[in-house]
Formats: structure tokens, sequence, C-alpha cells
């Protein structure tokens, strides 16, 4: 079995000779344009993942690298013909060249797509790049370049094998939410949050944050979030997604009580003076700055932990499923984008009801705005559309993907045994794939323990949350279903159509549906 970091190496380069080569290509340049930004924004995060270690040694891993691999070959020897135009001219046609770059594009997200299912990182990553969209973003000073992966974090200053971050950077903020706060804010006396963590416990720990349960002095019980290591993220970050977070009124989002934070008198959140608070950060970037976000304490953990450790029966995920959607149709009602829905990110109450969390990445769109496009690749792979692995445009099809993707893995727990799905639940996100077969096999009967149920009906209703999720993480947008749309099926008040197969689909040996060329 070939290594993944070897691979990833060959890759690396092979993405920097695509570039190099598209240079100077002298056809087809925007179809070339459009190849090597893809190439670029992918070989960025397999760099960052190589790093922190974070590329598993698995056969799957290897194939789908490989085939990225094989497949950029093709693509560099394509470009390299292109870079001379008696040469180009003499194998191909007038027309042909663009029909073959389209396959070629599309080849290389196919495979950038199964080899983002086949990573079993589980991490949210964020590249802060030099443009983004939305609102108009504070920047950074340019020594603030930093590409961070976070559950297991890391700071870079310089990323040569990338061109995402080769300006000074930007961070998304949301303080220009679309409706004012209901309740206010509540900065924390540092020393009684102290107090409370250090007679609490630690309920969940990454690279970069620890949790607490903690009781205050009033006997209010909460959740605290610390974080760490964060000095090259400015703490107005944080207060501005805290900000927009606590403003948020449904039962089915955390709801975030306010903040504490060690930092200077300058960096005081409503701090006027920008010069100050850079001079400070030129001084003082190698401190450990501490930020502290409390919530409110939700008691049943993570729907991840459902997934991977136990089953409920179906009334209970029914109404999970059921709750989440709600959430998620809130926030698109207030033109919020989460970008990083998936299990992890969704806690469970004492009554099992769903609280989606963790907005640090979300974006906010204009009321005249159905989508934008950043250079920032923010997110957790696998639970990415292609439209944004491929060209960075963020619209609320991005959350009904990941939706899909998190649908697709709740129902799974109630799938026989030998339905061929991998247990580890970093795998779990495959849960697509055997989804797909029972459905195009026309074997969805015989995907589910019925055991597992009461009665057909039941039984039923499974079978439509499996196909509703194959319609959300349909490859094309326009095929996937709004949330409010997703609620209409659910409640059986919309008819469902038939969900396509997605092109990053792996095709069996000999079936290849290319047309000819």
């Amino acid at each position: 079995m070939a290594d993944p970091v070897a691979i990833v190496e060959k890759i690396v380069k092979l993405g920097l000779m695509i570039k190099d080569a598209v240079d100077t290509a002298r056809q087809n340049e925007e179809e070339w344009n459009e190849i090597r930004r893809l190439v670029l924004r992918f070989i960025a995060i397999l760099s960052q993942l190589q790093q922190t270690g974070m590329l598993n040694d698995s056969p799957a891993l290897s194939g789908a690298l490989e085939d990225l691999e094989e497949t950029l070959q093709h693509a560099l020897e394509l470009v390299e013909a292109c870079q001379e135009r008696t040469t180009i001219l003499r194998f191909f046609k007038a027309g042909e060249l663009s029909k073959k770059l389209r396959r070629v594009k599309d080849d290389i997200l196919n495979k950038v797509m199964l080899a983002s299912f086949a990573i079993n990182a589980h991490t949210t990553i964020i590249l802060f790049t030099s443009q983004a969209g939305g609102h108009p973003l504070p920047q950074q000073p340019e020594d603030a370049r930093v590409a961070v992966v976070s559950h297991n974090i890391i700071h870079s200053t310089e990323d040569a094998r990338s061109e995402l971050n080769d300006e000074g950077n930007t961070v998304l903020t949301g303080s220009d939410a679309h409706f004012d706060p209901f309740v206010a804010l509540r900065n924390f006396n540092l020393s009684e949050l102290k107090a409370a963590i250090s007679g609490g416990y630690v309920i969940s720990e990454n690279g970069f944050v620890k949790v607490y349960k903690c009781v205050l002095n009033d006997g209010n019980v909460i959740a605290v979030k610390v974080f760490r290591k964060l000095g090259q993220i400015p703490w107005q970050h944080c207060h501005d997604q805290l900000l927009l977070a606590s403003k948020f009124q449904n039962r089915y989002i955390v709801k975030v009580l306010g903040y504490g934070h060690e930092v200077g008198s300058d960096h005081e959140v409503g701090c006027s003076s920008t010069i100050m608070r850079l001079l400070k950060r030129k001084n003082d970037q190698d401190r450990d700055w501490e930020y502290i976000w409390v919530e409110e304490y939700v008691p049943n953990g993570t729907l991840d932990m459902i997934i991977c450790e136990s089953q409920l029966d179906w009334p209970s995920l029914s109404r999970i499923i059921e709750g989440l959607a709600q959430g998620i149709r809130y926030l698109h009602e207030q033109h919020i984008v989460h970008m990083d829905m998936k299990p992890i990110n969704i806690l469970l109450d004492s009554e099992m009801n769903p609280k989606i969390t963790d907005f640090h990445l979300c974006l906010v769109l204009n009321d005249d705005e159905n989508e934008i496009s950043e250079n920032r690749f923010a997110g957790t792979l696998g639970y990415m559309p292609p439209e944004y692995v491929s060209h960075g445009i963020v619209s609320v099809k991005n959350d009904v993907y990941g939706f899909g993707f998190t649908l697709l893995q709740t129902v799974s727990t109630l799938y026989v045994s030998d339905s061929g799905l991998p247990s580890s639940t970093y795998q779990g996100i495959r849960a697509h794939q055997a989804a797909w077969s029972a459905w195009e096999d026309g074997r969805m009967e015989g995907l589910f323990d019925p055991s597992l149920f009461d009665g057909s009906d039941q039984l039923m209703e499974a079978k439509r949350c499996t196909q509703l999720g194959l319609l959300c993480i349909q490859d094309e947008r326009a095929d996937r279903p709004t949330m409010a749309d997703v609620l209409a099926m659910l409640h059986g008040e919309m008819e469902m159509p038939t969900p396509k197969k997605p092109t990053y689909f792996k095709v069996p040996d000999g079936e290849e549906s290319d047309e000819e060329e």
C-alpha cells in the first residue's frame, strides 16, 4: 500500500507545476484558471493535514489520492500542450479543447471529493485568505498569515506550497447581522469563571479548546469553552461571532450567555485604536491568549456520540432530525450560513432535542444575496459541497449539503450490521455510499434492521429520510431542496423528487459513462 504522505508530496508538486504551466498557457485561459484554482485550494488543505499528521494510513485514502495524482498528471500534460498554439491545433479540432478541459476539471473535482471522503481527519479546517465574500471585513497585519486546522491546531507564518495565503488576511465577523440582539452579551468576571472552572470538570477537549461543565456562584450550571493559543486570531473576531450567536432566539440553537478574556486594556471590546491593537499584537504575539465563551449547558453530549456509540429508537432519531431541520431553517431565515454543519456540532439536551453549536465559521448574507464567493477554505472535509470546494461559492445550500450527510449518518445507526458501513465514527460519513447503493439497487427494504422499528410506518419514515438525505447531497446545488422544502418533505406535504447519482460516486471498472471523444 502506497504511503499517503508520499502521494501528497507528489500531488503538491504536480499542483505547483500545473500552476506554473497555466501561467504561460496560450489557449483557453478561463478554463485553465478554474482548474488552477481548484488544484491550489485542495493542495493547501492536503499540505496542512500532512503537517499535522492527520492523513490516515488506509487503503481507501491511498487509492483516492493515487487516482487524484493520475488525473493531475493528465491535466499537466494537457496544459503543457496548450503552451504551444501549433501543438494544440495538431491534436484537437476547433471547439474540442474547451469540452476536454471541462471534462478534466470535472474529473479533478470528482477525485477531490472522493479523496475528501477518504480522509478520516474529521477536522474543521480554516485557511484565512486575502479576500472574502459578504460584508466588508477588518484586515489583519501582513505578518498575521494564518493557516488553522482546528481540533489539532497549527499556526503557520508561511505556507510556501500554497497561493492561498500569499497576501494579508481577513477575519470574518458577524457584526452586521440582520437583527438586533434580544439579550445582552455578558462580560463575565474572569475570577468567577476561573473559580467555576477549578470546581468543574472537562466534558470535551481538542487541540485548542477545552469545554468545562461549571457551576456559577448563583447556582446556574453552564458550559465554559476555554480557547488557547489563538494569538493570531484577534479577540475582536471571537467577540463578533459571539455577539452574532447571542442574537439567535430558537430552541434548537445553543444559547450563548457571554464571554471572558485575558488581554490588555487596549484589546477591550469597543476600543477604536486599531493602531494600538496592532502595536500590542506585535509586542505580545508570542503570548498564549485565552478567550472564554460561556454557553448554556447541554447535558447529553453530541449527535456524533449517538452515531458512534449507541442506538436510539426511531422516534428519538426522528425528533432529532426534525429539530435539526427546524434549527437550520431558522438560521437561513436570518441569512446565516453555519458553514460547518456536522454531527459533532449538534448537542442534545435532557429530552434529546438537538441544539446547533459552534458558530465561529458562520457567514452573514446580505438581504439581496443568494450566494457569495470567497477565497478562504473553512469547514470539514466531506461536509463541504462541490461548488465550495471548487469555486468557494457559499449559499444556504452549503448547510443543506452538511445536513444531508448528517441525516444519512443518523439513520445509518438503524442499518443492518452487514450493510457495508465501517464502524468508526470518522468513516461514518461513508453512510451515503451504502444509502446510494441500496437506493440504486432497489433494496432499501433490506438496508434497515426491522427489529429496531415499531411497525412498517416507522420503517417507511426512515426510508423517506434516506431518500431526503440523498437529495440534500446532490452535487448540483440547484437540485438540493431548501430547508423549508426539507421540512415539508419530512411532514409528507411535498412530493419528494428522485435523487440523481452524484458524479463523484465511484463507477465500477468498465462502466465509465463519459461520452466518447
